[in-house]
């Protein structure tokens, strides 16, 4: 017990140390951070506009109302600027870059544990703030043009299935970017690939689909767990007790293939490391 709140504090002062910087990066460049921040708010309300508009023209898209689809693409913008804030720094989520590129050697020389590098080092709350501010501010017009009733138990299971979506997304990348410690030329950018492509099927709903493959993005990619369902079970759209807990279930499913991938992965590279960098400090 005593061992992890040291760990925690440990962390924590981190978090403070990685947020400070952030904060400096912003203090001393403000003009160019303003428009950096701004840039981002735009590319968030573009990541939306897309959906809504077909939604706006057909009243409505995939199961939804065009109010219900603006609550579902708030939902999926906020946690994905939750995400970016906590990771975006540094190739954090990226992993397979910093696997493939070698550069794992410069954490395993730190006097810190690698998970807790792992887990501070892309912490953003001022850079990478922009897409959950946007997310966060449309989610409330959403609310607020559904009349929804915000309860303190809805507010949780918001909190969960946003916190359910980061764990998706990690899942896999490190889940697949543990393939750049065997291959690393190959495999460097694995890990954006496949978030990418969550980003790219992630933000559409499901609804429609023949079931076979409907299954295979609840499963194998599991791009219908980060926002679709989660939103339809908050707009009370779906209440059977284990679709609720499905995307918990996937999430830590791939939370622990991702960590045994990447203990194995990790076991390879303090035996063979990775080859790629040229004395004169590129990589090949």
């Amino acid at each position: 017990m005593k061992g992890a709140i040291s760990y925690l504090k440990e962390l924590f002062g981190l978090y403070r140390l990685y947020g400070r910087m952030d904060l400096q990066w912003f203090l001393q460049d403000s003009r160019n951070s303003l428009i950096l921040l701004a840039v981002d708010v735009v590319l968030g309300v573009a990541d939306l506009a897309g959906l809504m508009l077909l939604a706006v023209r057909f009243q409505g898209v995939g199961g939804f109302s065009a109010r219900e689809v603006l609550f579902f693409l708030a939902f999926y913008e906020t946690g994905n600027g939750f995400l970016t804030m906590l990771f975006c720094n540094y190739n954090v989520l990226n992993i397979s870059r910093r696997v493939g590129r070698g550069q794992l050697d410069h954490m395993l020389i730190q006097p810190r544990p690698l998970a807790m590098q792992l887990l501070a080092e892309g912490f953003a709350p001022v850079s990478g703030c922009g897409k959950l501010l946007v997310g966060l501010a449309v989610l409330i017009v959403a609310c607020v043009g559904l009349h929804m009733r915000i309860t303190p138990v809805w507010v949780l299971m918001l909190m969960l299935y946003v916190i359910c979506y980061g764990a998706l997304q990690i899942g896999q990348s490190y889940l697949w970017g543990s393939l750049a410690f065997y291959i690393p030329a190959a495999f460097e950018e694995i890990s954006s690939v496949i978030l990418d492509l969550n980003g790219a099927v992630g933000r559409y709903p499901l609804a429609g689909l023949p079931r076979w493959l409907a299954a295979g993005l609840c499963t194998v990619l599991p791009v219908g767990l980060t926002a679709y369902l989660p939103a339809r079970v908050l707009l009370g759209k779906v209440q059977t007790p284990w679709q609720i807990a499905l995307p918990f279930a996937v999430a830590a499913a791939f939370l622990w293939g991702a960590g045994r991938a990447f203990r194995r992965g990790m076991r390879r590279y303090l035996t063979h490391s990775c080859n790629r960098y040229r004395d004169m400090g590129f990589r090949n």
